[in-house]
């Protein structure tokens, strides 16, 4: 593969990869950044790339955030073509509910000795009319949500400015020409049974 070259802003640090053997270079925040949850948020790297033609980078998820916690990288793998030189960022989705505090709960345990003494209990409605001055619609259910002394909601997820946050696969990309035909069943073989069908009984 050819050299593939790489502009930072200020702040940004170069992609790396943690060992000699490792697949992916790994993807550094640029800033501080707080996802509520059920929000999705672009999170920038600073970077800015230049692939050469014929290949594409993917961004992908780092299996041990998606293991320790709800951060979800929304269109993995996301694709950045050949073409691309705009900065790379990572479109991250928080997947802890704001109004099931016990489902998170009952995946972060270590904090049920502390909960009481770290958040403390308001309604919906009025949290969304302080915080982003909107009106409870009539009719939705005015549900307890948890602040913590910075009036987050408990479940939000903290990124930091320089922690890594996905990582970046160089592929090779193929580029057939497209032939349009009346019928694609008389090429090759036709197993029928539509999207999903393997498997089912």
């Amino acid at each position: 593969m050819s050299d593939v070259y790489l502009a930072l802003e200020p702040g940004a640090k170069a992609p790396e990869r943690a060992s000699d053997d490792a697949a992916g270079y790994d993807l550094f925040a640029l800033h501080d950044v707080a996802i509520l949850p059920g929000q999705t948020q672009l999170v920038s790297t600073g970077v800015r790339l230049a692939i050469p033609p014929g290949y594409e980078a993917q961004v992908r998820p780092r299996s041990g955030i998606s293991l320790r916690t709800q951060l979800r990288v929304a269109n993995s793998p996301g694709t950045i073509d050949a073409d691309y030189r705009g900065i790379v960022s990572v479109i991250c989705e928080n997947t802890v509910s704001l109004t099931d505090p016990l489902a998170y709960l009952l995946r972060r345990p270590e904090l049920l000795e502390t909960f009481n003494h770290m958040y403390r209990s308001v309604r919906a409605g009025e949290y969304l009319r302080l915080k982003q001055d909107i009106v409870l619609p009539f009719g939705l259910p005015d549900t307890t949500i948890y602040l913590d002394k910075d009036n987050y909601p408990l479940g939000t997820i903290f990124i930091k400015a320089g922690e890594r946050i996905a990582q970046l696969i160089f592929a090779r990309i193929e580029l057939p020409d497209l032939v349009l035909i009346d019928d694609v069943t008389t090429i090759g073989s036709d197993r029928g049974g539509g999207f999903g069908s393997t498997g089912r009984r």
